[in-house]
């Protein structure tokens, strides 16, 4: 009877060790951390990257707890983590937008990748306020069709690292699988357009009450600013602008908004 019993326990202990996680990502159960590795991080200190209580339950996310991510002084630009334990994340017509939460000390661009083999994908965007969660979107749209098996997150990645950074990550997973009531939908009601996308010479902003607007760079580099007093349809000169992708960041009277537009 021993015998079978300890059998018993081997074969439910392999299937647990085993067994795939799937998306969302909530950073709830205990020692779930333990399913990423941290990497380039100037040795990877088991402190800089642990499960943690959520440092600010009030806004978008009530969640009790979160990744902290401590960015060390010496890491490099390229500092973060991934898990190979969620199984297979298949982007289709329906899931090609990922969506991550995330709380910084600094504004930086945030990257999110996938990986399988050698198709590796990586998509960015940057944080817009510090001290705050925001709930970023990540387009996977050119990669629909694809199987991945692996997930990595950037929480921090400048153009070259100055600085130790502090980042809480939380909720990765397709765009619609978040819905935390109130708070969430009063921040999704900024409503901010930018035409013609793609651009040549001006951009039109149609936001209502905007007071600034910056624009930056796929580096997260400020390239342009303007100053307003609530204007709700600035027209932007961007001729100056090399050809590329931009993020234009709308600081208005009911908070601040991001999008992106192609300038040719």
């Amino acid at each position: 009877m021993k015998k079978e019993l300890i059998a018993l326990f081997f074969l439910l202990f392999c299937a647990f060790a085993n067994a795939q996680l799937s998306l969302p990502v909530y950073f709830e159960e205990p020692e779930e951390d333990t399913n990423w590795t941290q990497f380039a991080n100037g040795g990877e200190a088991p402190e800089n990257f642990i499960l943690a209580e959520n440092p600010d339950k009030s806004g978008i996310n009530p969640s009790d707890n979160c990744i902290q991510f401590t960015v060390a002084e010496n890491a490099d630009p390229w500092a973060g983590a991934y898990s190979d334990a969620y199984g297979e994340i298949e982007l289709t017509g329906d899931n090609y937008i990922l969506q991550m939460m995330v709380y910084k000390d600094v504004i930086s661009n945030c990257y999110l990748k996938l990986e399988a083999g050698a198709d590796v994908f990586e998509v960015i965007t940057p944080n817009t306020e510090t001290g705050v969660w925001e709930l970023l979107s990540f387009d996977f749209t050119e990669k629909i069709g694809n199987i991945y098996t692996r997930l990595v997150f950037f929480p921090d990645f400048p153009a070259s690292r100055t600085a130790g950074s502090l980042s809480y990550i939380d909720n990765i997973g397709f765009e619609g699988t978040f819905d935390f009531g109130t708070s969430l939908k009063e921040n999704s009601r900024i409503a901010l357009t930018i035409y013609p996308n793609p651009a040549q010479e001006r951009i039109a902003v149609k936001c209502e009450g905007i007071n600034r607007i910056a624009i930056t760079n796929l580096i997260g580099q400020t390239v342009k600013s303007f100053q307003f007093q609530k204007s709700d349809h600035p027209i932007l000169d961007i001729s100056d602008l090399s050809r590329g992708i931009y993020f234009l960041t709308v600081e208005s009277e009911a908070g601040t908004a991001s999008s992106k537009f192609a300038k040719e």
